[in-house]
């Protein structure tokens, strides 16, 4: 969708009626990934959430569902024209600390996501999934320090723990991610 030259816009909202800890992550969220904007979801249907990444020409919707009170499941969309949201990625939450927990900074105008994982086979499907979610690069821009480091480690077998680092220092939140059965979905488009 996005322009040639143009950065992807990636829309990040809530379930409709969202927790005060899903708005504080969908804050953090938007501060580290390059190009994204809050939507405060309020009764907008999916429909809706289509028509208006359209409208300001996002390639992402990015939905923070909930699990007992605390973010519970992101799932990331991409808009069709049919005003319909294609499911692209899912990611389990299985923690969260939030920026302000961790005394964790904000990115000044990231302008690129940099996935690094451990080495682990689980820690490279999660990179894997990134890149399709939020249009991270596996490698650092040339000439550039505006770019944000997701630092992706293994926890268990399907679990890991993500980070997200700006010039050395921890800024955003930190997240235990579950893999579902279904990370990356049909990478068929509509």
């Amino acid at each position: 969708m996005p322009g040639l030259g143009e950065e992807p816009k990636v829309i990040v909202t809530t379930s409709r009626r969202p927790s005060p800890r899903s708005r504080s992550l969908v804050k953090d969220l938007v501060s580290v990934i390059p190009g994204a904007v809050r939507l405060v979801r309020g009764h907008n249907s999916y429909a809706d959430l289509a028509r208006e990444a359209i409208r300001i020409n996002a390639d992402r919707v990015v939905v923070i569902g909930e699990r007992r009170g605390n973010p519970g499941i992101i799932r990331v969309y991409e808009p069709l024209r049919s005003l319909e949201l294609k499911n692209i990625v899912t990611f389990i939450v299985a923690g969260v600390k939030l920026a302000r927990e961790a005394k964790a900074g904000r990115p000044e105008n990231p302008q690129t996501l940099v996935v690094e994982a451990d080495g682990s086979e689980i820690a490279e499907e999660f990179a894997e999934a990134m890149i399709r979610a939020f249009h991270a690069k596996l490698k650092p821009p040339g000439g550039t320090e505006n770019y944000v480091t997701a630092r992706i480690e293994k926890v268990t077998e399907n679990t890991v723990k993500l980070t997200f680092h700006w010039r050395e220092s921890l800024v955003g939140p930190t997240l235990k991610l579950r893999k579902p059965r279904a990370m990356i979905k049909d990478s068929e488009r509509s």
